[in-house]
This record gives C-alpha cells, sequence and structure tokens, in this order.
C-alpha cells in the first residue's frame, strides 16, 4: 500500500501536469489549433511509445528480481539504458525526417511540417523518462519518483501555457518540448541518486554491458512485449488520424483527444495499482511465495476495478457538466463521453488481469489472444464508418476493442493462475 500511495502521488502528478497544461492550452488557442497540437503531440509520444519498446516493463521486472545481486542489477541498467538512448536518437531523425511526409501525405495538412519537426526533439526524453521510470519502480524508489513527478510536473504545465500564450500552436509544441526534456533531466538526476544511495559505486562497465547470458534473459521477455506494442501503437495513432483525415474536422479531433485524455485519468488508478505491486508480486514468485502473488493479484484486481466502475459512473452521469469545463462548444460530445465509459472499466479490468499474463511470461500469447484481435476490430470499424459517423465511429471502435481485449486477457489469466499452481 505504501507502494501503491506513492506511486500514485508520483502517476497523477504526472498525468495531472499533462491534463491541466492540455487544459490551459485548449483555453489559450482556438479549437482547430487545439485539434492540431493534440495530433503532433500523440505523434511524437507514438513514436517514442513505439520505439521504447517495452524498456519501462522490462527494466522495472529485471532490477526487482536482481535488486540482491549487484552484477545482474548493473547488467540490466546499463543494457536497458543503452538501448533507451539509441531508440531516443533514432524516434527524433525519424520524425523530423518524415515530418513533411506526415503532414502532406498523411494529415493533408502542410501546416503541421514545422510543429512535427519541433515535436521530434520531445522523442528522446519520452523515452528516457520511461526507463527512469521503470528503473525507479523496479528499486522502489516511489517516493523519489513522487518527488521528481511533482516538481517537474509544476515546471512543465508553467512551460507549455507560457509557450501557447506566446507562440500558439508552434509556442505550445516548442513548450512541450523544453517541459518533456526538463522533466527528463529532473528524474534523471534523482534516479542516480536513488541508484547511488542503494549501490555505492555503480558505474560504467564494459563488461556489464556485454553480459551475454542477462542480454538474452532480457530479450525474451522485452522483444514479444516490444512486438505488442508495435502492433498496439500504430493502432492508437491511426485513429485520430483518420478522424483527421476523414473528416477534415480538427474540431472533431479536439473532442476525441479530451475524451481520450478524460478515458486516461480514470483508467489511472487501475495502472498506478499494477505497475506499483508487479515488481512485489514478481519477488514473490522468484521466491516461490505463491499464495502470497495471488494475494496481490486479487487485491490489486478488485481495488482497481472498483475505482474506475465508481468514477465511469460518475463521469457518465455529469458527462455534460464535466466537458463544459473545457467549453461550452465541447458539451455536444457528451453522449460519445458517456459511451467511452465502457471502453475505461473494460481496460481497468484488463489492467488487473494482465497482471498475471506479465508474471508468467505469456507475452507472445498475448499478442494473439488479445492485441491482433483487438487492434483489429478498432480499425475495421474506424475504417469503414469514421466517414460518415466521424467521432462517433472512432469511440465504438475505442469500447469495442476494449472488451474484445478484456476476453482475451481474462482466457489468458485463468491459463496463468493454473500454471502457478501446478507443482
Amino acid at each position: 500500500m505504501r507502494h501503491s500511495y506513492w506511486n500514485a502521488v508520483a502517476t497523477f502528478s504526472h498525468q495531472g501536469s499533462t491534463f491541466v497544461s492540455n487544459f490551459l492550452v485548449i483555453k489559450l488557442l482556438d479549437h482547430a489549433a487545439y485539434g492540431k497540437f493534440s495530433l503532433v503531440n500523440l505523434t511524437a509520444f507514438y513514436t517514442a511509445s513505439l520505439l521504447q519498446f517495452a524498456v519501462g516493463s522490462t527494466v522495472s521486472r529485471f532490477v526487482a528480481r536482481y535488486a540482491g545481486d549487484r552484477a545482474r542489477l548493473l547488467s540490466v541498467i546499463w543494457i536497458s539504458g543503452t538501448f533507451s538512448f539509441a531508440s531516443g536518437l533514432l524516434g527524433f531523425g525519424t520524425l523530423i525526417l518524415a515530418s513533411g511526409f506526415l503532414s502532406r501525405s498523411i494529415f493533408i495538412e502542410p501546416s503541421l511540417a514545422v510543429p512535427i519537426a519541433i515535436a521530434s526533439l520531445s522523442v528522446p526524453s519520452l523515452i528516457g523518462m520511461v526507463f527512469l521510470g521503470g528503473l525507479l519502480q523496479g528499486l522502489h524508489g516511489f517516493r523519489t519518483l513522487a518527488i521528481s513527478s511533482a516538481v517537474s510536473g509544476v515546471l512543465f504545465v508553467a512551460i507549455v501555457a507560457a509557450g501557447a500564450w506566446a507562440g500558439g500552436l508552434n509556442g505550445a509544441i516548442l513548450g512541450l518540448v523544453a517541459g518533456s526534456t526538463l522533466r527528463g533531466l529532473i528524474m534523471g538526476g534523482l534516479a542516480l541518486l536513488e541508484l547511488s544511495s542503494r549501490e555505492s559505486g555503480a558505474v560504467f562497465s564494459w563488461r556489464s554491458m556485454l553480459d551475454g547470458s542477462i542480454t538474452r534473459e532480457i530479450f525474451r521477455f522485452q522483444v514479444p512485449a516490444g512486438l505488442a506494442g508495435f502492433l498496439t501503437t500504430p493502432t492508437l495513432w491511426l485513429i485520430p488520424t483518420i478522424l483527421a483525415r476523414n473528416t477534415q474536422n480538427f474540431s472533431e479531433v479536439a473532442f476525441y483527444s479530451v475524451i481520450l485524455m478524460i478515458k486516461s485519468l480514470i483508467v489511472l488508478p487501475a495502472s498506478v495499482i499494477a505497475l506499483a505491486l508487479q515488481p512485489s508480486a514478481e519477488k514473490a514468485l522468484a521466491s516461490d511465495q505463491v499464495d502470497m502473488a495471488f494475494r496481490i493479484f486479487r487485491t490489486a484486481s478488485v481495488v482497481s476495478l472498483a475505482v474506475v466502475a465508481a468514477s465511469a459512473v460518475f463521469f457518465g452521469i455529469f458527462a455534460k457538466e464535466i466537458l463544459a469545463i473545457f467549453g461550452r462548444d465541447f458539451t455536444p460530445a457528451s453522449f460519445e463521453l458517456q459511451l467511452m465509459m465502457i471502453g475505461a472499466v473494460a481496460e481497468a479490468a484488463a489492467v488487473g488481469l494482465y497482471m498475471r499474463v506479465q508474471a508468467t511470461s505469456r507475452m507472445w500469447a498475448s499478442i494473439f489472444a488479445t492485441l491482433l484481435p483487438r487492434d483489429l476490430a478498432m480499425l475495421t470499424i474506424a475504417f469503414a464508418f469514421t466517414s460518415r459517423y466521424g467521432l462517433r465511429a472512432v469511440i465504438i471502435a475505442h469500447v469495442v476493442g476494449a472488451l474484445v481485449n478484456l476476453a482475451g486477457v481474462f482466457w489468458l489469466s485463468l491459463r496463468a493462475m493454473w500454471s502457478l499452481r501446478i507443482p
């Protein structure tokens, strides 16, 4: 519970600052400009999500498992850190080179070329924060993570809002880049302090980098987990892209962005609990304390589902009033927000169950049982109906995808629990 508390502070500080900064950008820009901002922001975010290749969950898992083995612990940190650095540079280069193509041929909005090029500068820090967050979670440094998120979150909001006020769309994107970079630097500095307090003399070593057994063990977990991201991330990026391309209505993209942001905040408690308790479950299984791991799994599922369901009911009842906070022009999307609450509950249930799947390393199975069916359903609905139904079609795509994913995760979790019970 202590870990969950500090992880909640960290996550809500990080996501809350993102929410507040987006809210201020909505107030400072018109709907169409905010729609463009959110599309560019999502493009940079999903580029980082694609190329981080599950490094956060990987480093969290193996740092927790090898916390008592100094040599293996340092190997995990250096291998994953080097991978993150290289991925960040690759993402920056790829996105800045593709900015013209994306704006002209994909979004059919040439004016987005410069904002996308600017946003590419944020990719290295976004990937770096995934690695650093996983490192601190694996070390159970949730308090340090909370301090980092709270301090950097306040600065992030101020920088993004100042950029939007001073420079419009491009200023907001520049603020996003500067704020993300500052976040990464603050988190990196505090992560080094946390590591040095636990592992004094933790210096760079080529021997740690070249430990073949650790590298193979990491990649056996990371490759299928990363491939899962390669399936998931393009779908999540394609949904708003299809909406923008088929409707050429960036106001609907703005509605979609706000609804997605609200849904993410509602599901957040489930993710917080899972991230906080997954290292404890991993350590319990590594120590052959299977009953303890089962208790952790049950606690995570019951608590997260109860919290998210209560929040979803509240937001569904008061959808119109909640959207009015962003502006009266957002209230026509209240029915779509109510629909999304169904997907939020299904997603929260899947997050709790997925802890079992991850603990038993059923990553390959999860690709074929959950991600492929989910993404196929989402994209089919979006491609077929967005031109006619616009925003409502992509929201329905999210809900159907969440239900399909829940069914697959439930089946895999049953198999995972059965395998853990077998002597």
